[in-house]
């Protein structure tokens, strides 16, 4: 299961370039100083931070350090820490269920298509998974150290994914909770000690963020008071799950988020099933077909709440929303995917025969959906049924247990997508319609590879010939404009707008100053671009510099940029 997890993580790692580049600008800059490294600088000015947390980029950071920074570099922890959750899977699944149980769950893990995508990234799920699934590990020992280190490493994923971490709080309480035996006053000391190890784990790096004096650090990107605590409960919490975010201007009619209704069967719409749900029916075998004694198992009651409570979080979640963020149900659609497979055949024939049925016929609506009613994929599935009515017909497992294998085939279709079509590599998703040239109906921006206008050699060259003394090599709005220049340069560029151009980071005075000073000379700004006072500003007192001396091709549409010289005459 390990070397299946490995190769489909690690094979043809480096077509995937530097991924997302936003990421990747804010590792290459933590190589330069330890103040950057601390302070998760987007550029090598300290002038921005990135929206994230940092410890998903201090392990980025560290095997471009050891390893030399290149896109394999930075996605190579993720692809280890992927491969790693399935080995932690496993041995979770083994202990109370069994060797078999476990390898299928692993299995299946192995395979889940946006778990694979989400590894082959830079993106932090995969450090999210994997410090959850090391939680869980100590939370089931029950005992009252475990439950504080399992908080602490909660804490650990906290300062990966913020918000998005604590969703799994209830599911890892109620494990140790059924799997300790300890008194009523000891659980809630324990609980106690364990809750202000979680606050001070959680929040000691954004309390120490927003306590240095803000001369001396970078800017809190995506924020609008310059506060990390701001993050955490704004873009990071209420923007993602609650309040709906309409696209920035400069990117108006354009689909950046996965716009899935909100609603209890969102999760089975089949582009968000696809991504991770192809064995559900047998996990919710898993999970509801138990014998009286185990109902308070404390690792199935652990799967089950750590299913549900994701998967309202996701089902409800109004705001912000991307297909890779269902890689956080990865982990117990598999285990109890790997439960269900076991009491299915311990409970005869007719069942684990209905079990492949069930299976069989929501990949056939997820896959005739995605593809085609007529498409020759629905063969599959359609095998497995067979094989189950034989089964059925011969009262034998040995035939529906054939079956079985045959479920395997459009989930392995789907992750292979990720790794020969990955598409955006900003927004991990695996699409066999896709790989197959078909609309997958995301948008084009969601289901191709773009390389954003900035990303041009001669520009590059350019810029660093005629910076002169310029504190920054380019100033532009936003941070996808400067991203592949400080990738490929290393050097400081501003975003003076944030994330998305819309952070009020300086003041059109404060940039005037700054140009004035020689600290800017360059600003690319995008064609299409909401007519703010920076805007304006540059428009009315830079020069727009000759194309034919910087650009190499013609962007058109959002891509397009213009380059101003606003050095003062």
């Amino acid at each position: 299961m390990l070397l299946v997890a490995a190769t489909l993580r690690l094979w043809r790692l480096e077509d995937n370039g530097f991924g997302t580049e936003y990421y990747a600008a804010g590792v290459r800059s933590a190589l330069q100083s330890g103040w950057l490294f601390f302070y998760n600088a987007f550029d090598p000015a300290g002038f921005l931070s990135l929206d994230k947390p940092p410890l998903a980029f201090w392990i980025q950071a560290a095997f471009a350090k050891l390893l030399g920074f290149s896109g394999w570099s930075i996605h190579l922890p993720q692809a280890l820490a992927g491969t790693a959750s399935v080995a932690l899977l496993y041995d979770l699944v083994r202990r109370p269920f069994g060797t078999v149980a476990a390898t299928i769950a692993a299995l299946a893990l192995a395979l889940t298509p946006i778990a694979v995508a989400i590894d082959r990234s830079n993106n932090t799920d995969s450090w999210l998974i994997f410090f959850l699934l090391l939680a869980a590990a100590l939370a089931l020992r029950g005992r009252g150290l475990s439950l504080v280190a399992a908080m602490a490493l909660l804490g650990l994923a906290f300062n990966v994914k913020m918000l998005a971490a604590l969703v799994c709080g209830p599911a890892l309480l109620a494990g140790w909770w059924l799997a300790g035996t300890l008194g009523w006053r000891q659980r809630l000391g324990w609980m106690a000690t364990a809750g202000v190890t979680l606050a001070v784990v959680s929040l000691s790096w954004s309390i120490a963020f927003d306590l240095t004096p803000k001369e001396h650090r970078p800017y809190a990107g995506s924020t609008q008071g310059n506060s990390m605590l701001e993050l955490v409960v704004m873009h990071n919490g209420l923007d993602r799950f609650v309040r709906n975010q309409p696209p920035p201007a400069s990117l108006a009619g354009i689909e950046v988020y996965d716009a899935v209704p909100t609603g209890p069967l969102r999760l089975a719409t089949p582009a968000l099933a696809a991504q991770f749900a192809w064995l559900l029916p047998i996990s919710l075998a898993g999970l509801f077909l138990v014998r009286r004694r185990d109902r308070l198992q404390p690792s199935l009651v652990l799967w089950g709440i750590w299913l549900f409570t994701y998967g309202i979080v996701f089902s409800a979640a109004g705001g912000i929303f991307h297909l890779y963020y269902l890689s956080a149900l990865a982990p117990p659609v598999a285990a109890l995917a790997g439960i269900g497979a076991i009491r299915l055949w311990r409970r005869g024939s007719t069942w684990l025969a209905a079990g492949v049925v069930l299976c069989a016929a929501w990949q056939i609506y997820i896959a005739g959906a995605s593809l085609a009613w007529t498409s020759p994929w629905l063969a599959a599935p359609a095998l497995a049924i067979v094989a189950a009515a034989a089964a059925l017909w011969r009262g034998k497992r040995p035939p529906a247990l054939v079956g079985g294998p045959i479920l395997l085939v459009l989930p392995m279709a789907w992750t292979l997508s990720a790794i020969f079509s990955p598409a955006n590599l900003m927004l991990p998703s695996a699409s066999l319609p896709r790989w197959l040239g078909l609309d997958d109906g995301r948008g084009p921006f969601l289901s191709r590879p773009y390389r954003m206008a900035s990303d041009d050699p001669r520009l590059l060259a350019f810029l660093l010939d005629r910076r002169d003394t310029a504190r920054f090599v380019v100033a532009a709005p936003n941070t996808q404009l400067l991203a592949p220049i400080i990738v490929r340069t290393g050097q400081p560029a501003m975003a003076f707008g944030g994330y998305f151009g819309e952070e009020p980071i300086l003041t059109v005075e404060s940039f005037a100053e700054a140009v004035k000073r020689g600290d800017v000379r360059y600003v690319l700004l995008p064609a299409r671009v909401r007519p703010t006072g920076f805007v304006r500003w540059v428009r009315a007192n830079g020069k727009p510099v000759d194309p034919g001396e910087w650009r190499s091709a013609t962007a058109d549409g959002w891509r397009a940029v213009v380059l101003y010289d606003v050095k003062p005459d």
